[in-house]
């Protein structure tokens, strides 16, 4: 098979990029806008928005991977994306209908929603472009993982603006939020090609020429890491690269949230206007799209765990200027730096994964680890919290936080793909 004509992954790739802005970077962090007025409306405590977020979150990142590993495994992405917008459709229509009480609020938003964009979002995503793309794998990447990036840069003041046209009418966000997530559904539906054989086509980049080293492991002509085995996720979790590069995600990852979470309260206490140090969380989001796209151009012509090491570097200089930040140029300088080194990091975690393993085997990979980190980084800014309150000080918490990336770099630089010159026992 050849890809003869128009190869599909392109328009793929903006199927991906719509379900991924909507499903993501509107209502993960469009919610957070609607939810601050419901629970205003509904005589709701600061405790149940802040527990619905976190179960929310808890879920959607973490604990519904296996679940997503199982179904994308037997069923196919189109499966999986067309399923999970779904389920936040209706979750957005009961949050307008039934949610009355904390009880019910943690059910529809932190549960049910929590699973429709865990099935809807990130892994379904990353597992389409890891199949459909061999070459210019880590561009694609960056293209599909933006959209949450561009959709959270909207989705606030967009939501905004239509609930204060309605009257501060917080059910219209919802119904909005429902109608895109319906046509989220419907493009999944409809577009999404589990794999390029559906379509008499083989993935980008898959029958071209490949050399070789002398030890026998497959290389692009560019010199990045491509490997020809076909591996199982067990034979892939019994290596220690895979542990490296888990280490590595921990790296970024970790001291990312734990910036996210207390980095603007961190700004006021050291002098910041309120709007001055809200400002940074903004810069941070728009500049990790920059990171994105960085990461996914240069990720295809350099190894990409050099890369990811020196994004660590750069999130942990950030980490510091933050520490001591006193003047505008440090928070400037740490939102630039936290934003790149994050968003350059998130695009080649996926990518190494894929290079490494492939993709018959990324899904379940991806299963097993995503609980598991998104456990210890979800515990990051509950530490920090815990710190400060000790302390009276956030010091070590940033001296935690630069250690980690430190960590993370010496891990994904050790993380070379030596284990397929190595029998697996």
């Amino acid at each position: 098979m050849n890809n003869n004509g128009t190869f599909y992954g392109w328009r793929l790739l903006a199927v991906f990029w719509c379900v991924y802005c909507i499903n993501v970077g509107f209502v993960f962090y469009g919610a957070n806008v609607i939810n601050t007025l419901m629970v205003q409306d509904l005589a709701m405590s600061r405790k149940t928005l802040g527990a619905g977020f976190a179960l929310f979150h808890l879920i959607q990142s973490g604990l519904s991977a296996p679940f997503i590993a199982y179904l994308i495994n037997r069923r196919g992405i189109r499966c999986t994306l067309a399923l999970g917008s779904i389920l936040a459709a209706i979750g957005a229509v009961l949050m307008t209908t039934i949610v009355t009480t904390p009880i019910l609020f943690l059910a529809v938003f932190g549960i049910l929603i929590g699973f429709g964009i865990g099935f809807g979002g990130v892994l379904g995503v990353q597992t389409g472009v890891t199949i459909w793309f061999v070459r210019k794998r880590a561009l694609a990447m960056s293209l599909a993982l933006t959209a949450a990036g561009i959709g959270g840069f909207i989705a606030a003041p967009a939501l905004n603006l239509i609930m204060t046209e309605a009257g501060g009418n917080w059910k219209t966000g919802w119904l909005c939020l429902a109608a895109l997530c319906t046509a989220a559904f419907l493009l999944s539906l409809c577009f999404v090609k589990n794999r390029p054989s559906d379509l008499g086509q083989v993935p980008y980049g898959a029958d071209e020429a490949t050399e070789y080293s002398e030890e026998g492991s497959p290389h692009t002509s560019v010199g990045v890491y491509h490997t020809t085995r076909q591996w199982t996720a067990r034979d892939a979790l019994r290596t220690g690269t895979l542990w490296l590069v888990f280490a590595g995600i921990l790296g970024f990852l970790v001291p990312y949230l734990f910036c996210v979470s207390h980095g603007v309260i961190h700004l006021i206490d050291q002098g910041f206007p309120p709007i001055t140090a809200a400002l940074s969380l903004g810069l941070i989001t728009l500049f990790s799209i920059i990171g994105r796209l960085a990461g996914g151009l240069l990720g295809d012509r350099i190894e990409p765990r050099y890369l990811w090491a020196g994004a660590l570097l750069l999130e942990c200089a950030g980490i510091f200027l933050c520490m001591h930040a006193e003047q505008a140029l440090s928070l400037y300088l740490y939102s630039v730096f936290v934003g790149i080194g994050f968003g350059c990091a998130f695009i080649l975690m996926p990518t190494i994964i894929g290079n490494y393993f492939g993709p018959n085997a990324f899904a379940s990979i991806m299963g097993v680890i995503s609980p598991l980190f998104t456990l210890f980084s979800s515990a990051s800014p509950f530490a920090g919290g815990l710190i400060y309150d000790g302390t009276g000080s956030y010091d070590i918490a940033f001296i935690g936080s630069c250690l980690f990336c430190v960590a993370g770099f010496a891990a994904i630089l050790a993380a070379g793909p030596r284990h397929e010159r190595s029998h697996v026992c």
